[in-house]
């Protein structure tokens, strides 16, 4: 820590050396601050309707993370950046570890959320969900993380079942001259990035590289070491191209390499050990590899079509030393084509079709195996949508719906309408009625998965069914947005969803088995189905205020109840796994002598289910511009306790505690 400590010194000391600092006038990450409210408002989205489209107009709960909320925040990652989202649920189980959802249903498996960069799906489809821990972008590379809650099925397909996270990085035109970061501290014990952009007649590119080391938390039980540090190295490049003006295209590529560790206790009998727990330090390995190319043609002002592939590589190794471990690798191939057209002033349609092949090959032990271990499916889908103008420029309805055949569901259809009314340029009244679905997946298919010790001679298992069906939502939602002043801004969303055909548990019947690791033992599997229902609803709002030019709120507030009918037990279908209330407020200040005060303060409700007591916590930055090009930043997370917890352990590993944290970062750019 001392030697990285110093090393950050030092070069603060040389980048603040005037002789070479040649800032480039081009970078204005931080004119997003001078913005006003009303431009905020109107930053243009994508992710609701596949086009571009203004924030405030948009007949959806969305929330827009910009470049300078995320540069002020002081964080360093994407899952802590989406705590600031009303209706989002971001806990964390450990140094790498985080359970994200929105609108109930969380757990380290949570699978009703898509997550998407640049537009390459992002999930596994081993469970449907996200390793969050590979999800490592550039944080300076972001120009804005579009988060919507609710049903996104209709453009973006199955699993786009509670919400839609789009993270689009910048163009790569914005992004010239060079960028370096370093970093220390407590948790963050040393990170370092590089970035340079430049120009080759009509293509622009960039490159980068960053490394980062993270500490271990601490044991809920005894508050000592968890066991689970980690790093990750991570590079990567963009290419955009401008044409004929008609023409453009985007290339870009990441690759990473990583290793965590961590402390994991697996069931076991009375013959193994008489605590029927035997605990490892187990050691992983992560890499992978993405690739993505777009091309977008523009015939004219009303019509263009857009062209996107890309192949994404992830391998997960899992070792330990009581049976050897096992592995996930996972390689997608994807295509999508689509075509927006303006065919009049009353009809804005767009529409496309997509092909994905996934491939999957898993290397087997006895607590996680799959049969069999190779597996390859595939997935063909279309959409189609109309925004139709009723009253110009005044009143809008959207219709459309998603059309999707997988080698485990068949077709599944997910259609849905939305009626917006826009009564003044500070006023939107929108609602929405659609349908959605969770296909099933690798896990609920073919998984089996030792969870437990039901007494000495006897160990638990949940297995996958291929009877098992799609999870049905039908969701209604009505929203409100109002800019009532220049400087004051609200957005107000209510919503009633109706689940059906939940994943639920049945016990199968028991077999005698015997094994090298185990000895003999007593098989007793848990069966999956589709027997469980239920409703949830809530209330979601945000809002901006701009007190002065030096002094600005942010804050968000969300209540969330559910009712669930619970057959059995599984490790997604939960009731109380998600706080009934949840708030955020942040303040952003422009301090004199190019200084800025930062902060932000989160509090969650208990979560029942897991048992997880009601937290606050408090987070702050002290940001100091000495010249142009260099920012410096000290960073204070998790002020109010020296621990708290948030969720509980992931399968295998002890609940852990989040600690305080403290971290100081320069960043420079020339």
């Amino acid at each position: 820590m001392r030697n990285n400590l110093l090393l950050l010194l030092a070069i603060t000391s040389a980048l603040s050396m005037p002789a070479i600092i040649q800032a480039s006038d081009e970078i204005k990450d931080s004119d997003v601050f001078n913005m006003s409210l009303q431009q905020l408002t109107d930053i243009d989205v994508t992710s609701v309707s596949k086009r571009t489209e203004k924030a405030s107009q948009t007949a959806a709960a969305l929330y827009v993370i910009t470049q300078e909320d995320i540069r002020r925040s002081g964080l360093q990652n994407v899952p802590e950046l989406l705590r600031m989202v009303p209706g989002i649920q971001v806990a964390q189980s450990g140094s790498q570890n985080w359970a994200i959802t929105s609108r109930g249903f969380d757990s380290q498996y949570t699978n009703k959320l898509l997550v998407l960069i640049d537009g390459r799906t992002v999930y596994t489809p081993v469970f449907s969900g996200v390793y969050w821990d590979v999800q490592n972008l550039m944080l300076e590379d972001i120009d804005r993380i579009e988060v919507i809650r609710g049903p996104g099925a209709t453009l973006w397909g199955a699993n786009a079942v509670n919400g839609v996270i789009n993270i689009i990085t910048k163009n790569s035109k914005d992004t010239q001259g060079t960028l370096l970061t370093g970093a220390t501290g407590t948790q963050e014990r040393f990170s370092s990035g590089a970035r340079y952009g430049g120009t080759v007649g009509d293509l622009s590119y960039r490159a980068y590289g960053q490394y980062f080391d993270y500490n271990q938390q601490h044991l809920l039980s005894n508050g000592n070491g968890a066991g689970d540090p980690w790093d990750n190295g991570q590079g990567g490049f963009r290419m955009d191209w401008n044409g004929s003006g008609k023409d453009t295209g985007t290339l870009q590529g990441d690759v990473y390499k990583g290793q965590e560790d961590a402390v994991r206790r697996y069931p076991v009998t009375s013959t193994v050990s008489s605590s029927l727990l035997q605990t490892f330090a187990d050691n992983d390995n992560v890499s992978g590899m993405n690739i993505l190319g777009r091309w977008k043609h523009e015939f004219d002002k009303n019509s263009d079509i857009t062209l996107q592939a890309y192949y994404d590589d992830s391998v997960r190794e899992f070792f330990n030393s009581g049976d050897g471990g096992n592995s996930l690798h996972t390689q997608t191939v994807d295509f999508d084509f689509q075509h927006d057209w303006v065919v009049n002033k009353y009809n804005n349609i767009t529409w496309g079709v997509g092909y994905r092949r996934i491939s999957s090959f898993f290397g087997n032990d006895f607590y996680v195996s799959f049969s069999p271990e190779n597996y390859y499916e595939n997935l063909y889908s279309g959409f189609f949508q109309d925004k139709i103008s009723i009253i110009q420029d005044k009143l809008f309805l959207t219709a459309g719906s998603k059309f999707e055949h997988d080698d485990f569901g068949g077709f599944e259809y997910q259609p849905s309408v939305r009626l917006s009314w826009l009564p003044s340029d500070k006023q939107t009244v929108w609602a929405a009625a659609s349908r959605a679905v969770r296909t099933q997946n690798q896990a609920t298919q073919n998984l089996s998965l030792v969870i437990g010790t039901l007494n000495s001679t006897t160990l638990g298992a949940e297995l996958g069914s291929l009877s098992a069906q799609s999870e049905n939502l039908y969701a209604y939602e009505i929203g409100y947005r109002i800019m009532p002043r220049e400087d004051l801004s609200f957005d107000l969303t209510g919503f009633y969803n109706y689940y059906s055909d939940l994943l639920s548990a049945a016990n199968g019947t028991p077999s005698p088995r015997f094994d090298p690791v185990m000895g003999s033992y007593v098989y007793a599997p848990l069966i999956p189905g589709n027997l469980n229902n239920g409703e949830t609803h809530g209330v979601e709002l945000a809002s901006t205020w701009e007190v002065t030019k030096w002094l600005k709120f942010n804050g968000s507030y969300s209540i969330y109840e559910s009712h669930l009918n619970i057959i059995g037990s599984t490790l997604v279908t939960k009731q109380g796994t998600a706080p009934n209330q949840q708030f955020n407020i942040r303040s952003y200040v422009d301090l004199p002598y190019n200084m800025q005060w930062d902060t932000m303060l989160y509090h969650v409700d208990q979560l029942p289910a897991v048992p997880v007591p009601a937290y606050t916590r408090l987070d702050t930055r002290i940001g100091y511009t000495p010249m142009k090009g260099l920012d410096l930043s000290l960073i204070g997370q998790n002020l109010l306790k020296s621990e708290h917890e948030e969720y509980t352990g992931f399968i295998y590993q002890p609940t852990e505690e989040i600690g305080r944290s403290v971290l100081a970062k320069a960043t420079f750019r020339f």
